[in-house]
């Protein structure tokens, strides 16, 4: 049987887990934010989790069509084609919701 990667069994096996968990999120939080995408701060380690997946799968999609992240991105005041933009997040949005919209996007893209 496979645990889940923040399985709280796994804290008691190891008292450094949490800080290392919590690390890994920060990292993940800063990525997302070098990206511009907001988070409201109610996101689980889970949603956190899909919406990086679902940027990385939007990048790379971009990087098979060898186009430049850094013309389209949602600052460029001119990006060379909108649908090279990664979608901004609603202020309403749950993760999922906006993790699916992100997918959908890079599927677009191929």
């Amino acid at each position: 049987m496979m645990t889940e990667w923040n399985d709280p069994a796994d804290e008691e096996r190891n008292p450094h887990r949490a800080e290392e968990r919590r690390h890994t999120r920060d990292e993940l939080e800063a990525r997302l934010r070098e990206r511009r995408i907001e988070l409201t701060g109610d996101e689980s380690d889970e949603d956190v989790m899909l919406i990086v997946n679902a940027v990385e799968t939007f990048e790379g999609r971009l990087a098979q069509l060898g186009e430049d992240s850094f013309v389209n991105t949602p600052e460029s005041s001119q990006p060379d084609d909108v649908s090279l933009v990664l979608p901004r997040r609603h202020d309403d949005e749950s993760a999922p919701t906006y993790a699916a919209r992100i997918v959908a996007a890079a599927e677009r893209l191929l």
